[in-house]
């Protein structure tokens, strides 16, 4: 009696599904992808911080300049005039995957300007990391499921 397995071609579907696992096509965009409507919802809609503390409040002098964008009368600070900058976010490719950046140097000075003036505001919340582990599991898992 001979016997004969699949034990190499196993090995090697799972190799093959352990290198895309290390992928940055796949697991650290899926991740990206889910934290980027989180991340600009806490900042342009609600206003807060990495912290969960409001960014901060308009002067009264900005106040005016906004309302000639028509935005709303609220002072609590959105990062948010003309929705360039909002609008402006992208996967980018990083050394260890992907990250989420923006389209332009102009966002960048923006970013920066903001960042020194209110602090953390770009950095990933406890609830952000928990929405890209969430994301980067269930991409992991169905690599690891497909035949």
């Amino acid at each position: 009696m001979q016997i004969t397995d699949n034990i190499p071609f196993v090995i090697g579907t799972m190799l093959a599904k352990f290198r895309e696992l290390q992928s940055p096509e796949v697991v650290s965009r899926a991740a990206a992808l889910a934290v980027l409507p989180e991340m600009r919802e806490r900042i342009h809609v609600k206003g807060l911080k990495t912290n969960g503390q409001e960014i901060g409040t308009y002067s009264s002098s900005y106040m005016k300049v906004r309302e000639r964008f028509n935005r709303t009368a609220d002072t609590s600070v959105v990062a948010s005039l003309t929705r360039m900058l909002e609008n402006g976010y992208t996967l980018k490719p990083s050394e260890n995957g992907y990250t989420i950046g923006n389209t332009s140097e102009y966002n960048d000075e923006k970013i920066k300007h903001l960042t020194e003036k209110y602090g953390d505001i770009w950095q990933l919340t406890e609830g952000e990391y928990e929405v890209a582990r969430i994301a980067a599991e269930a991409t992991a898992q169905q690599l690891l499921n497909a035949k």
